[in-house]
């Protein structure tokens, strides 16, 4: 049997937070530490030396134990530097040997080392001194390797610790690389830190900056809105230890201990102040992605509003001429321009019948010396006319199919899901985190009683050995009284149908409803569009036609006649028709003009229209669901998830601890144990649809 914990030791978990945190803070001698409600005094520091060695040395206030902190560089970048550079190759530089030289120095003048500790470069310094000296226990954090040939491969290190955090880049590289020998010891994975990489940092050294009351989180959202909060990110407080021991729960099963009261105290205790209270947590983190959740759920309408807007600005502005502003709304700029074309028409049609009032109407006396000229107005002005109908009549399509989607297919790209939900990211995480928010609070109900449980058996126990003394020593025989235990019901939380695909709901989501818009602006506007162009090219076509018709009146043929110069002299024919001519090539030309305007907006329109599709992608995923608060939702998740990952191999422990025993107390508690695990794995599987 393993002996119990004294909770005074220094133990990992204060040594992780000394060598992630607390070496960093140029700490000087006689100054204290306060680490885990533990008091530690530094004693002697060594900083600047010529090799760059930092170091500092410790004693537990209460157990006089003596712990070496070495300090890593404050830079992640230098650290990979000093890696790649120094500790790649075969000779140890001279920080390594330093760090060697301090601890016999420390351990020759304050008495026996206890423990040494350090993270990244300092781990390998760490590494570096306890593989010399076995009886040292070592833990680091993120440490960097060793020279090539330091670490021998056969054997074990059982007083190394190496803790890796799950984001970090250093070890994470060295193990990729394949130079995971050169770091010796036990390695353990623990589940600290965040995946951004604002946070590369912090995630190496296991630390941010503590706040006022020396608590290690960093802040997710903004305040005072839905979904602001603290997610708790101290690598000591993702390393699970036993509720008995201390020791790390990991690397295969802890040694069996004795059930007694005591025992059961602790676990009943140990429930309530480590698993209790990191479930709270849980309920908070998964509290704020409810309220971030519900915050998008009432800003539904908003959302598609706006998206409609920006569709329809960006439609507009995918012409790139004024004539085109409102294209997907009204069309009155574009209609008005329509309008005032035919009327344009309408005054050169009436302009041409004056001339050819005009040229119907030659002088008597020059009819024999000049050609007759007649403008066909009916016939070349009836197709000019058709086509500027078409054009106000496809004009009129564009804009009711612009409209279509706008009012009806847009609202449309937000639905899906399981259950087809009118917004389907919102509505699908709703429905799954409802049922997650209620097994959260049946599972925190359930430890509840599970306390209370244990420690009625410990009492239980207390007061049965008290009896037995009793009767032992009065010859009385033993009450038959029992005591009341808190009964825990067996209890399976429920499952969700919902997030069967985890987050990965929105890229999918997105995805669908681009191509379902890009589908519709293909098959409804487009084709119109092209229309438009094609239908104004042949305005122009048409409108150049009743000028080159126009033009050709003025060869009248007066000029190289005989008579010419008199003629000149005794009418103002030629003048006539030079001057309604030229009244009637104004309305034309500017006819002309505008329809080639309006051609070349819809062809900048046909043209853009893919790019436009393209650039609506992040309105559309905004809409959807808006990216940085989904990315909130997805963080509170995955701390969500490193807790219940705590909590399954803790009572994996604990379900060891109690296994084997045969008072029916300790089998029921046993039972309830295994429930409790089988809740937390579910809750666990469910809260990890959140964080893929």
């Amino acid at each position: 049997m393993t002996t119990i914990k004294n909770v005074s030791n220094t133990n990992d978990k204060d040594l992780v937070e000394l060598a992630g945190y607390h070496a960093y803070r140029h700490y000087l001698v006689y100054q204290s530490i306060q680490v885990n409600g533990k008091k530690f005094d530094v004693i002697d520091t060594r900083y600047d030396s010529s090799s760059g060695l930092d170091a500092l040395t410790i004693q537990n206030f209460e157990t006089k134990e003596l712990s070496i902190v070495f300090v890593g560089s404050e830079q992640l970048d230098k650290d990979w530097l000093e890696t790649n550079t120094t500790l790649i190759g075969k000779v140890p530089p001279q920080q390594i040997l330093d760090a060697k030289t301090y601890y016999q120095q420390m351990n020759d003048k304050y008495g026996p080392i206890s423990s040494v500790s350090g993270n990244s470069l300092a781990g390998a310094l760490t590494n570096a001194v306890a593989m010399e000296n076995p009886k040292v226990k070592a833990v680091t954090l993120n440490p960097a390797i060793l020279p090539f040939g330091m670490v021998d491969s056969s054997k074990e290190y059982p007083n190394i610790t190496n803790y890796y955090s799950k984001y970090d880049f250093l070890t994470g590289t060295e193990e990729s690389l394949g130079l995971g020998d050169r770091i010796p010891g036990n390695k353990y994975g623990i589940n600290n830190g965040v995946p951004l990489f604002s946070m590369l940092g912090s995630n190496h050294t296991g630390y941010v900056e503590a706040d006022e009351n020396g608590e290690f989180k960093i802040e997710v959202g903004i305040k005072g809105q839905p979904g602001h909060g603290f997610i708790y990110i101290g690598a000591d407080d993702h390393i699970v230890t036993s509720l008995w021991t201390g020791s790390p729960l990991y690397g295969g099963q802890t040694e069996k201990i004795v059930l007694n009261k005591e025992n059961m105290l602790l676990l009943s205790n140990g429930i309530r102040d480590q698993v209790k209270g990191r479930i709270t947590n849980v309920q908070s983190y998964l509290n704020n992605s409810v309220s971030i959740v519900l915050d998008e759920s009432m800003q539904f309408s908003n959302r598609v509003t706006v998206l409609q807007q920006t569709f329809q600005t960006m439609f507009d502005e995918a012409a790139g001429d004024p004539l085109y502003n409102g294209i997907s709304n009204t069309g009155t700029i574009l209609k008005g321009c329509i309008d005032y074309l035919i009327s344009l028409l309408d005054s050169a049609e009436s302009k041409c019948r004056i001339l050819n009032s005009i040229l119907n109407s030659k002088p008597a006396e020059i009819i024999e010396f000049i050609t007759s000229i007649n403008i066909d107005v009916e016939s070349l002005f009836a197709p000019a006319r058709e086509y500027l109908n078409q054009l106000k009549d496809d004009v009129d399509n564009l804009v009711n199919g612009a409209q279509i989607i706008i009012q009806t297919h847009i609202p449309e790209l937000f639905k899906g899901g399981k259950d087809m939900f009118v917004d389907a990211i919102v509505g699908e995480l709703n429905a799954h985190y409802s049922i997650v928010h209620k097994n959260k609070e049946a599972v925190h109900n359930q430890l509840t009683n599970y306390e209370t449980q244990v420690k009625d058996i410990a009492t239980s126990m207390f007061n049965k050995d008290q009896n037995l003394g009793s009767s032992i020593q009065s010859g009385k025989s033993l009450a038959d009284g029992v005591d009341t235990i808190q009964k825990t019901e067996i209890m399976n939380i429920d499952t969700s149908p919902y997030l069967t695909i985890g987050m990965k709901i929105k890229e999918i989501q997105v995805e669908l409803a681009h191509k379902q818009i890009t589908s519709l602006v293909t098959t409804i506007v487009h084709p119109i569009v092209d229309r438009i162009y094609t239908v104004a090219l042949m305005i122009e076509s048409a409108v150049s036609a009743i000028i080159f018709s126009v033009k050709a009146a003025l060869n009248v043929g007066l000029y190289g006649n005989p008579i010419s110069l008199l003629i000149s002299i005794f009418t103002d024919y030629e003048e006539k028709v030079k001057a309604a001519v030229n009244n009637a090539l104004v309305p034309l030309e500017e006819i002309e003009t505008i329809a080639e305007t309006v051609r070349m907006g819809s062809g900048s329109l046909s043209a853009n229209l893919p790019e436009m599709l393209q650039n609506f992608m992040p309105y559309l995923d905004t809409a959807i669901f808006e990216p940085g608060k989904f990315d909130d939702v997805r963080l509170y998740n995955i701390s969500t998830l490193a807790i219940l990952d705590e909590m399954e191999l803790l009572f994996n422990d604990i379900i060891f601890q109690l296994s084997g025993e045969k008072a029916k107390a300790i089998e029921a508690t046993l039972e309830i144990s295994k429930n409790v695990l089988n809740n937390i794995q579910l809750l666990k599987e469910q809260v990890n649809r959140g964080t893929l």
